[in-house]
């Protein structure tokens, strides 16, 4: 037999070593890869799992949803009718204040016309001299009588009048007669 063309048991034996060391490495390698593969598969399953429990709690909550979305719509509609009346009372307040602007402006018309209207009004002085020239020409219109005639500081009681030769303001003649 020759050498070179039959193996030797010795090289054979290392041949077959080597391949089984090959092998149980890679089983090794795949017996690591299976355990990688089935701890990730584990946590998919819990993660499924999770996800399952997850999405039970969710379908109980949907009903929740749609009276929660109805509720808010019902809220926006209100804030909406709210709004609107807002604005209907602001726009009320403004035509409000215009108004009393206006007032406020007639009545300052109506207190300066008054002012104006008081200056021209008589005195309280002025008043008594009129009374006091009034009871004056109505004595002087009656006919004197002849037996005994009073003098006019007595017709007049303690005052006297005198009545000066150009006209004069009347307040002027009530400060004359009280000097």
């Amino acid at each position: 037999m020759s050498t070179s063309t039959n193996m030797s048991y010795a090289q054979a034996l290392t041949d077959a070593k080597s391949l089984i060391v090959q092998q149980s490495a890679r089983i090794k390698s795949d017996a690591q890869k299976i355990k990688s593969q089935s701890e990730e598969i584990a946590q998919w399953k819990s993660m499924a799992d999770e996800m399952g429990a997850e999405l039970e709690r969710l379908r109980a909550l949907e009903p929740r949803l749609a009276e929660t979305q109805a509720a808010r719509e019902q809220a926006e509609a209100t804030v909406g009718r709210q709004r609107m009346e807002i604005e209907s009372i602001e726009s009320a307040s403004r035509e409000l204040q215009r108004i009393l602007g206006e007032q406020a402006a007639r009545i300052n018309e109506l207190s300066a016309e008054l002012e104006q209207t008081r200056v021209a009004l008589p005195t309280d002085e002025d008043e008594a001299a009129l009374e006091a020239m009034t009871s004056l020409l109505s004595a002087a219109r009656k006919p004197k009588k002849a037996e005994h005639p009073a003098p006019p500081a007595q017709a007049q009681g303690s005052r006297m009048m005198v009545i000066p030769a150009d006209p004069t303001p009347f307040c002027q003649v009530a400060e004359r007669q009280a000097a």
